[in-house]
């Protein structure tokens, strides 16, 4: 039996492996990010995705996505952090693949952005992609989606754009 210490090394070195792909070339038409963002529109199309296992421990909440749809987007976490924006755990299932990303928020002002991604639920929550700062959500129809359904989830409505 390995050490618990041991383990998380082997985890951090297969997470930094999975996450050290190419990211594949953004858009406008699949939610531009900055040349070096992240693409939740293809994020199973990505090196951190992971075959879907048969039974997935958290079911999560569907996601409408009309301007994804090809993939499934789920809910499974959210939560406010002490600033005011929304904290969420979403697993984009598409092609067989799974992948997980942990985004922030900003209900008020219609900011979004991606702070970590990961092959599952527990790495996403510890793994580092920012994409750089809240920016606005106007023209992302995908990320306008997302934060429109966390947002009601939390229960601070995503304000009129």
């Amino acid at each position: 039996m390995i050490s618990k210490t041991l383990a998380l090394a082997l985890a951090g070195a297969m997470l930094l492996s999975a996450c050290s792909g190419q990211q594949p070339t953004n858009d406008a038409a699949n939610d531009a990010m900055p040349e070096n963002g992240v693409s939740l529109r293809n994020l199973t199309e990505t090196d951190v995705a992971v075959p879907k296992p048969e039974q997935l421990t958290v079911k999560g909440r569907l996601i409408p996505t009309p301007s994804d749809p090809t993939s499934r987007h789920f809910l499974l976490r959210e939560r406010k952090a002490v600033g005011g924006t929304i904290i969420a755990i979403l697993r984009q299932e598409h092609g067989g693949k799974v992948a997980y990303a942990r985004t922030e928020t900003d209900c008020a002002k219609r900011l979004f952005h991606v702070l970590g991604v990961g092959p599952n639920r527990a790495l996403v929550e510890t793994n580092i992609a920012h994409d750089g700062p809240l920016r606005p959500i106007k023209g992302l129809p995908l990320r306008e989606e997302l934060a429109t359904y966390v947002c009601d989830a939390s229960g601070t409505p995503l304000a009129k754009g």
